[in-house]
């Protein structure tokens, strides 16, 4: 393993010393430890609204009065010529407050060169590439210029610089977004048309990096050697992409400049320089809401939220043919991760499909299917609507969490329904585990759908819906009972609106009345269902006390919490804390000033009405 040692001179000699990787994504590929998470695409920032405001809408903030939409993570673009103008501390206050708000486990999208620093090439008439120079010069330089890596390969200096600075937020290091965007029309041919991808090459100008495509391997070579170098645990990922023939190009190709062939000094292909598969899911742009058929010699379309979540599976699995194909089956080589990017549906019918209730539908559908799919994460596009209400003029403008932003000011935002679907969905669900054996004991009939959830404390929460068959129609209607094994007496039904209002009801597990929009089902009381999550070891010490004390608590889930002081007549006395708090343990000192002497009882309160109450008592 080469050593790169650097001495800089700062207040003094100071040592670095970096050990560059002698493996890749073909040897070994480090499991992803952290939970799903549903994250969103923040777009371009509204008059009156900056990047802190548009986090607080996403994930919630208790200070600003705000649930959120739900949002666990957020993908941002780190763009080099964004950094080159600002510096690259820009962006530390912004992912700090990502952190408080509880987005975690970023997923960044970068490239994007500044033009001083963009390659001049045009290898097709009136079209500068997009990428950037001096890619094909050495990555190290054994820290000739105080870096580990050659300054004058711009695009490797940049990576190390934005690593360095964000590992601690950013896990995902998505390489450019949508670099298969096909001008000409071949990369969407199956095999076998004349121009397809899989048995051709594009043109530099056929698609979106305006540059030879094994230049966009040699991309993902610089990022896999730089990042795994400066952050180990961090994950590479292909820039968000929608052709299964461009994931098939990257396959069969190494970033070698003259014909991507296998040489000496590029020995792999692109596969060993990326561990996940990110890709970007839109059912109405995409052919998965229809079925050939040969008996009635046309298509048979499926444009519901089920047929577009059931789309998200055959996707993948389009992907996935091609990575087993080249070996990547967990046998020959290790199996990549998966996340998704961008994906969504129209609120309006612009594309085949659009209503507010098939994208409120999809909000909840979509996220059940990732997690079924073992996807990580599922990234919403996007955070609100680009056009006004009844003002769109194509789908993508009406693909929101929240409504039109511009000309709202600050925290007078609408929340659409599909935002309030997916908090609830996501908070429900957050934490918790999909469980196959679960769902094979609902023992689900045709015409009902459903999904079983496991929490840490081993405690099921239970999705179910009935099946969506008709086309552009949410209409649907079943019944089911739980099996009589399960030996359930009563269950609890909690609406896709419970984020919003904390209602539910009770009833029998037989002939539970189902329509096409999920329900959320509990047999336990709803408490041990609500994103606390709360465990029994909430106290105080001392206590008794003559001073002040000490509360600590342990949360299994994150959550918004507020903790109330109330006097021994269950009178109100004072908040002592609004905040959000992330899983684990947690203390917060009451000052001695804070309390007379008497009787007092600590609730603790999440967003959704869970409590957890002691006794504490002041000499």
């Amino acid at each position: 393993m080469k050593k790169i040692t650097l001495l800089l001179s700062l207040l003094g000699i100071y040592a670095y010393t970096f050990a560059q990787i002698n493996f890749t994504a073909n040897d070994n590929i480090i499991p992803y430890d952290g939970s799903f998470k549903l994250g969103v695409n923040l777009g371009y920032e509204s008059p009156g609204w900056d990047i802190y405001d548009l986090a607080n809408l996403a994930a919630g903030n208790p200070s600003e009065g705000l649930k959120g939409a739900g949002m666990k993570t957020v993908r941002p673009a780190m763009f080099e010529y964004y950094f080159e103008q600002w510096g690259y501390d820009i962006n530390n206050d912004v992912f700090d407050h990502f952190d408080e708000v509880g987005m975690t486990d970023l997923t960044a999208f970068i490239g994007f060169p500044s033009q001083g620093h963009r390659d001049p090439e045009s290898y097709c008439d009136d079209h500068q590439s997009e990428l950037f120079a001096n890619m094909y010069t050495d990555i190290w330089d054994d820290g000739e210029n105080g870096t580990p890596v050659n300054d004058e390969n711009y695009y490797a200096l940049y990576v190390y610089k934005i690593v360095s600075r964000y590992k601690d937020h950013v896990k995902f290091w998505e390489i450019w977004n949508e670099p298969d965007f096909d001008y000409s029309g071949n990369g969407w041919k199956p095999l076998g048309y004349e121009g397809n991808w899989y048995e051709n090459v594009p043109e530099p100008c056929d698609y979106h990096l305006r540059a030879p495509v094994y230049h966009y391997i040699r991309l993902l070579r610089i990022s896999y050697e730089v990042i795994k170098t400066v952050a180990p645990d961090d994950y590479i990922a292909v820039g968000g992409i929608g052709l299964p023939s461009f994931l098939d190009i990257i396959m069969r190709f190494t970033d070698n400049p003259e014909d991507g062939s296998v040489t000496a000094e590029y020995p792999l292909t692109g596969g060993a320089y990326f561990e996940v598969l990110s890709y970007h899911f839109y059912p109405h742009n995409d052919e998965s809401l229809r079925e050939w058929s040969n008996d009635i010699f046309d298509f048979v379309y499926s444009r519901h939220s089920d047929g577009a979540a059931e789309g998200m599976g055959k996707t993948k699995i389009a992907f996935e043919d091609i990575l087993k194909g080249y070996g990547y089956d967990n046998q020959t080589y290790p199996e990549k991760l998966w996340i998704i990017t961008e994906s969504n549906i129209p609120s309006e019918d612009f594309d085949n499909i659009g209503s507010v209730e098939a994208q409120r539908n999809y909000a909840i559908k979509a996220q059940i299917a990732a997690h079924e799919l073992g996807i990580d994460q599922l990234h919403i596009y996007s955070l609100a609507e680009t056009a006004a209400e009844g003002q769109a003029s194509f789908g993508f403008e009406t693909m929101g969490l929240y409504q039109n932003l511009n000309g709202i000011a600050p925290y007078q935002q609408t929340i659409n329904e599909s935002g309030i679907a997916a908090r609830t969905t996501s908070n429900l669900l957050n934490g918790m585990t999909y469980s196959a054996s679960q769902t094979a004991a609902l023992v689900l009939p045709d015409g009902v759908k459903g999904a079983a959830f496991k929490d840490d404390a081993n405690e099921y929460l239970y999705v179910l819906w009935a099946e969506t068959l008709t086309d552009m129609s949410e209409t649907a209607s079943a019944t089911y009972s739980f099996p009589a094994d399960m030996q359930l007496t009563t269950v609890n039904k909690l609406a896709w609106d419970f984020s919003e209002t904390p209602t539910f009801s009770i009833s029998t597990p037989n002939n539970i009345t189902l329509t096409g929009t999920p329900i959320f089902v509990t047999a336990g009381e709803v408490v041990s269902v609500k994103e606390t999550a709360l465990n029994s070891s909430f106290k105080a010490y001392p206590n008794p006390t003559t001073g002040a004390t000490t509360l600590e608590f342990d949360l299994l889930r994150a959550d918004d919490f507020t903790i109330d002081l109330y006097d021994a007549q269950g009178q109100f006395v004072r908040q002592l804390s609004q905040q959000y708090f992330p899983a684990g343990t947690h203390q917060l000192t009451i000052a001695d000033e804070v309390l007379s002497a008497g009787l007092y009882f600590c609730k603790l309160t999440s967003s959704q009405q869970a409590t957890s109450t002691i006794r504490l008592t002041k000499f």
